[in-house]
């Protein structure tokens, strides 16, 4: 297996200093930080308020409470009808402001009908969503679900196109791709009117999500060492919390759809002007046999560590490139050629879609939670980063296997609860959603560590993608997820619970990747961990006694140099 080789080159000129520091807060930082409002700005964009029928004439003088009295049926449960009026018009409704009459007095002498004339909106929180903007309440209510699964389909799209391109062009100009693709088409989709504008321009903008967010960490998670990597994953996801608990505030303050899709949209810009200083990873150009550029990355990352540059490095790229085997790149197909990593390529999908699912389910799901729309979108925010934090300690002490696994059964049973809550407090359902939030959440977050792991550093962007792409097509039934709750506000909660136990069997049959080096080729990758047992646990313990042992055998071998070092497990190879 070459892959160890390259970790040993890549920590003679360092794995986790000053030059992997400067990456991750100049790279990583700005674009987790900024992305949730890729995929979750839509929810407060077609926010719908109450709204009722428009019945024109209504006098300056009248309250408009009194006008609807007069004019909009009551439902069962007292609340004014949203999609019905009693047909009349203001040459009937008049008369009737000096003597009132009683509703049933008013259904018996005109009758209910349909709205006539489109629609008014409670302006309390919203001017304008594209929700009220395009009327899409009513017969056309399910439109806003639509339009969000319409973004969900460019999800897959873009990830089959971006992801398996960054395979085969480089992980920096794809990435560049992504982050320009949702700048521009992210912007024009604000001011376009006809329906399959709308819609097309959602789409093209929605491309770029989640590669991008992929892609970065991918490239960085590929130059740092074993330890860092779920600390570089765990921290990222600390910033896209914070994004997300800006969300919104940042709705609530502009009270308008576009501005909010403004705000959320122009730091993409500033992004793609600042990528041209990033750097490729080593890992993909020493994959695509491009020592020369690959040996210059390396001695610029030796130089901003302060470390030396190994005197034999070319020679050992040359070597680990000698040793790789040469196979034409197909891209995700290949990872069903042998038969362990077609396996393990079948459960990290299954987890990936399951917690995909589940989180942008619970998510779209809160516009059906009693409160303030605002408050619970922060709340179910704010969660993640008790998340992000328990799932590094857990991901790093109890390893990836069982707190992935652990976390998503433990999801479903607080959405399992959740249904069966809903007569309560709105507060007591809130707490159990919010709990269910910050377990599904720590899944999610070991699952991106787990790809990076499993997937072998030629497959691993294609492998990732592949992932995406299927959870990304499931995906498209989150929004709709949500929208079941006209048959029952309980009946979301259980789907979520079906979901959470299939993610928490998948996870359960892959293999624990704590503190091992990352496979090179897929050949690698089939072979790796491919002894452990299904009732096994290798936490941080066990992880470091095997280390101290390698540590050790190391020095009693006389390896003082890397370069030697690494030639000579080239040759066991």
């Amino acid at each position: 297996m070459v892959a160890p080789v390259f970790e040993k080159v890549l920590e003679e000129v360092g794995d986790n200093g000053r030059y992997q520091r400067l990456l991750y807060w100049f790279y990583v930082v700005p674009i987790n930080f900024f992305i949730p409002w890729v995929p979750l700005a839509v929810i407060f964009m077609t926010s719908t308020p109450d709204h009722w029928c428009h019945v024109p004439g209504r006098p300056d003088h009248v309250p408009l409470e009194e006008w609807k009295a007069l004019t909009i049926p009551r439902e069962k449960d007292g609340a004014y009808s949203s999609c019905q009026q009693y047909n009349v018009t203001a040459g009937d409704v008049l008369p009737l402001l000096q003597e009132p009459s009683s509703p049933e007095l008013m259904i018996a002498t005109f009758g209910v009908t349909e709205c006539r004339r489109l629609w008014e909106y409670d302006r309390t929180y919203y001017d304008s969503t594209l929700s009220t903007q395009q009327h899409w309440v009513c017969e056309q209510a399910s439109m806003a679900a639509t339009w969000q699964s319409v973004g969900v389909a460019g999800n897959v799209v873009g990830t089959v196109v971006f992801n398996s391109l960054s395979d085969l062009i480089g992980r920096l100009p794809v990435l560049a791709m992504t982050v320009a693709v949702f700048a521009v088409f992210g912007l024009v989709r604000l001011y376009v009117t006809s329906l399959a504008a709308i819609m097309i321009t959602t789409f093209l903008a929605s491309t770029s999500f989640p590669s991008m967010l992929e892609l970065a960490l991918i490239i960085v998670v590929e130059q740092v060492s074993p330890g860092w990597r779920t600390r570089i994953t765990s921290t990222s996801f600390i910033f896209w919390t914070g994004g997300m608990c800006l969300l919104p505030l940042l709705a609530w303050a502009t009270r308008d759809w576009q501005l909010l899709g403004l705000i959320t949209t122009l730091p993409f810009f500033i992004i793609f002007i600042g990528h041209w200083v990033l750097p490729e990873s080593p890992r993909w150009l020493l994959s695509r046999n491009r020592l020369d550029r690959c040996s210059k990355v390396l001695e610029n990352i030796a130089a901003k560590n302060g470390r030396k540059v190994p005197e034999s490095l070319q020679e050992t790229l040359q070597a680990i490139v000698a040793t790789q085997r040469s196979e034409t790149n197909y891209g995700a197909v290949q990872l069903f050629k042998y038969r362990v990593m077609a396996i393990r390529t079948l459960l990290l999908t299954a987890c990936f879609t399951c917690y995909n699912l589940f989180y942008y389910g619970l998510t779209y799901n809160m516009a059906n939670v009693s409160g303030n729309e605002f408050l619970n979108f922060f709340l179910l925010s704010i969660v993640e980063l008790p998340s992000n934090l328990l799932g590094w300690f857990s991901a790093q002490n109890l390893g990836r296997r069982w707190t992935a696994a652990g976390a998503a059964i433990l999801a479903g049973v607080c959405a399992f609860a959740t249904a069966f809550l809903q007569d309560e407090s709105p507060w007591i359902p809130l707490m159990a959603l919010m709990v269910s939030k910050m377990f599904i959440t720590i899944s999610f977050l070991v699952v991106y560590v787990q790809c990076a792991e499993v997937y072998p550093t030629t497959h691993r962007a294609a492998g990732t993608g592949l992932t995406s792409i299927i959870s990304s097509c499931f995906g498209i039934t989150a929004p709709y997820i949500a929208y079941l709750a006209v048959f029952g506000a309980w009946v979301p909660y259980i789907i979520l619970f079906m979901i959470g136990l299939v993610g928490f069997l998948a996870a359960s049959l892959l293999p624990e990747t704590l503190n091992t080096d990352l496979p090179q080729s897929l050949f690698d990758a089939n072979t790796f961990l491919t002894s452990e047992k299904y009732w096994s646990y290798k936490g941080r313990r066990c992880c470091a006694a095997t280390t101290s042992n390698r540590s050790n055998k190391s020095k009693a071998e006389g390896h003082d140099n890397v370069g030697s070092d690494a030639l000579a497990s080239l040759d066991k190879c």
